[in-house]
């Protein structure tokens, strides 16, 4: 998930109380998903915000299960397309329904870089055959490959786009 600090306010969120008088959080800080990751940001003064880095910043950092680049951090797997950095929302094995974004923007993209995690793990056949489908050319790697790839493809400037899973 990607944070900002809160210019100033790092107040607790205000609680209501219910019929047998514990408090209980407040009705708009409620997620749908029960991450508790929320509350601990807001107690510490972050804001959550839409998971996307409009920047090409080189990633800096890889591990620990997340990525550092620009001046952003995010714990999970990213997507890293023409339009920016945005989080990617897979399992362990990507899937086409899981690259929705990046398929919105395959006429900007000439290679994909899918980084598989600590090891290379090659996807499904289908998968594969697909993303080429599109024109795309994809090269499948492990995550650390797949951000020195990335990086080097940035410099020269290349229409290059990258889906990488996290390395603890």
């Amino acid at each position: 998930m990607i944070f900002k600090w809160l210019k100033g306010n790092k107040d607790r969120p205000e609680t209501q109380t219910n019929d047998t008088g514990r408090g209980t959080t407040s009705p708009d800080l409620q997620q749908s998903d029960g991450l508790v990751e929320n509350a601990v940001a807001l107690a510490a003064g972050l804001e959550m915000t839409e998971a996307f880095y409009p920047g090409h910043d080189p990633i800096d950092y890889y591990g620990n299960g997340g990525f550092r680049f620009g001046t952003m951090s995010h714990q999970g797997a990213l997507l890293f397309l023409p339009s920016g950095i945005r989080r990617w929302d897979v399992d362990e094995k990507p899937t086409l329904d899981s690259l929705t974004a990046l398929m919105r923007e395959k006429d900007d993209i000439e290679i994909l870089l899918l980084g598989t995690g600590k090891f290379l793990t090659l996807p499904d056949p289908e998968f594969s055959a697909a993303i080429r489908a599109q024109g795309i050319k994809l090269d499948i790697m492990d995550t650390g490959a797949a951000v020195r790839t990335l990086n080097i493809l940035l410099s020269e400037d290349r229409a290059v786009a990258a889906a990488l899973l996290p390395v603890d």
